[in-house]
């Protein structure tokens, strides 16, 4: 018997609506079926198919709750659905016609349940974000995996797995990487005992005798240089020159300062003996980082300077650098809380816990928690901040503390004794905060690179306000409609600017 699929222009008395739920039930005919229909309703149309998503609805659901929904409409019903399928079975045909009817019914139900899950987990990013279709999709399979079931497993296995987990996540757009072009060799090399991928354009693409030394971000403990690989070969079209991007040990595993010892033992032995292996200048050295690596870069500079070596390095660029641990209450934090909060975007809890896994703290939920509401500065550390006026909001652009997204700190002294006992002496370490740092003149000339939608905004800005009061020649790069991590969005229009800006700035220093 076929399957029917009835349309009907007026509602369905509590008979009707029994009817169809046991046609094919039952031994009500379908000539039963029309009569009746046609009685309560009037005009009908049927010998339709889809009335099979109604049939398989039986199967997907149970007889128990058919039978509890008939009894409810049509409590006067002498007639039950039985459990099994009361139908004649005689022919392939109409197995074929369950079977059929069946994948249809849970194909629209699993595309019913995904679209529901989708909705009540979408959070809306600032209208304003570039990238937006790409960034929409791949922060959602972010904030799923990573922030919901690295909750999960933080909470069972404890944060040093969860690390591990995210480090997982992070790589797994790169493990089908595309061979690289042609026109340049990339190779793993060891300098100063150090793992670095090395780039090294053709001939015929080697325009520059400089050298770029990159150090890569992820919170100083995700991340691999070869994630980096699309961007770099960018730079490497616009600029011609060779690149050596440090693999410096991730943490917890090798915690402060071992990092900083890497990247600084690579740059002494490129400058004094293996400018000759890639044929560079030495005198044309310029180092650049993202996000940790834009704080290692600030670091290594200052280090490098305070040793008399400071014209080992012609340039920093420091794309969304990690500048300081002291404001988790800044405007661009408090942007984040306003306009993107539970978002897999760079978060205050995030960066918190990786803070705490470089600096050899415990990074429990309860340290983090205080962290991010500032309670683990010490006495000493605010009135230091308070006299020096390092971070204050004032020196931000008028329009960060606007007073729809943002609410001036009261300032407390509720900090907790342990956590800030701990801090006092590492937030007041230049090697970790490089904001703190006295003496700021004779510094390379700096590019400094803001994102707009960024918890790490501000940050950048007041180092660049400090370079400039101590004569640093520097220049600062806002861009109000990327995000923190844009470098590494593949075919971005966002990242292309950024690029090119770059590219300007080793002009204008004349280091191409």
């Amino acid at each position: 018997m076929p399957s029917t699929l009835v349309f009907i222009r007026k509602p369905l008395t509590p008979k009707c609506f029994h009817l169809i739920l046991n046609s094919h039930f039952s031994e009500v005919s379908r000539r039963s079926l029309k009569r009746a229909l046609k009685t309560q309703t009037g005009s009908v149309l049927y010998d339709c198919k889809m009335f099979a998503v109604l049939e398989a609805g039986r199967f997907l659901y149970g007889d128990v709750l058919v039978d509890l929904i008939t009894s409810v409409v049509y409590p006067e019903a002498d007639l039950r659905l039985k459990g099994g399928l009361k139908r004649d079975t005689n022919g392939l045909g109409s197995w074929l016609g369950v079977a059929g009817s069946m994948s249809v019914a849970s194909f629209l139900l699993l595309t019913f349940v995904i679209l529901l899950v989708v909705a009540i987990l979408h959070i809306p990013l600032p209208y304003e974000i570039c990238d937006r279709h790409k960034v929409q999709f791949f922060e959602f399979l972010l904030r799923v995996s990573n922030e919901y079931v690295g909750n999960v497993i933080e909470l069972l296995f404890g944060v040093r797995l969860r690390n591990y987990f995210t480090r997982f996540v992070a790589g797994i757009p790169y493990f089908f990487q595309s061979k690289p072009p042609k026109w340049c060799k990339i190779r793993v090399e060891k300098i100063a005992g150090v793992n670095c991928r090395v780039y090294i354009p053709e001939k015929s693409k080697r325009t520059s005798d400089s050298l770029l030394i990159f150090i890569h971000g992820g919170g100083w403990c995700i991340m691999k240089p070869r994630y980096y690989d699309g961007p770099l070969l960018s730079l490497i079209r616009r600029t011609g020159t060779p690149i050596v991007s440090i693999d410096y040990d991730l943490s917890p595993e090798k915690q402060f300062p071992h990092a900083i010892l890497q990247c600084e033992g690579v740059i002494k032995e490129l400058y004094e003996k293996k400018f000759a292996d890639y044929k560079v200048n030495k005198e044309k050295m310029v180092l650049m980082g993202d996000s940790a690596g834009g704080n290692l870069t600030a670091v290594t500079c200052q280090r490098l300077k305070r040793q008399g070596k400071g014209h080992y390095i012609k340039s920093q660029i420091l794309v969304y650098p990690v500048i300081h641990m002291f404001d988790f209450l800044s405007p661009s934090y408090q942007l984040y809380y306003y306009r993107y909060k539970g978002t897999a975007l760079l978060n205050p809890y995030s960066l918190a816990r990786w803070y705490l896994m470089y600096v050899g703290i415990e990074p429990s939920m309860k340290n983090i928690k205080l962290m991010i509401k500032n309670q683990h500065l010490h006495k000493e550390v605010v009135e230091h901040l308070e006299n020096t006026g390092l971070v204050h909001h004032h020196r931000l652009p008028l329009a960060w503390t606007d007073k729809s997204t943002y609410q001036k700190p009261i300032q407390t002294s509720n900090s907790d004794p342990q956590l800030a006992e701990k801090f006092r002496q590492i937030l007041t370490n230049p090697d970790i905060c490089p904001i703190i740092e006295k003496d700021l003149a004779n510094l390379p000339p700096a590019l400094i690179m803001t994102a707009g939608i960024d918890v790490l905004r501000d940050e950048g800005v007041h180092y660049a306000a400090r370079l400039k009061e101590n004569g640093v020649r520097t220049r600062w790069n806002h861009y109000e409609s990327a995000f923190h991590g844009v470098m590494n969005m593949p075919k971005s229009k966002q990242r292309k600017q950024m690029l090119d800006d770059i590219h300007t700035h080793l002009l204008e220093l004349k280091l191409l």
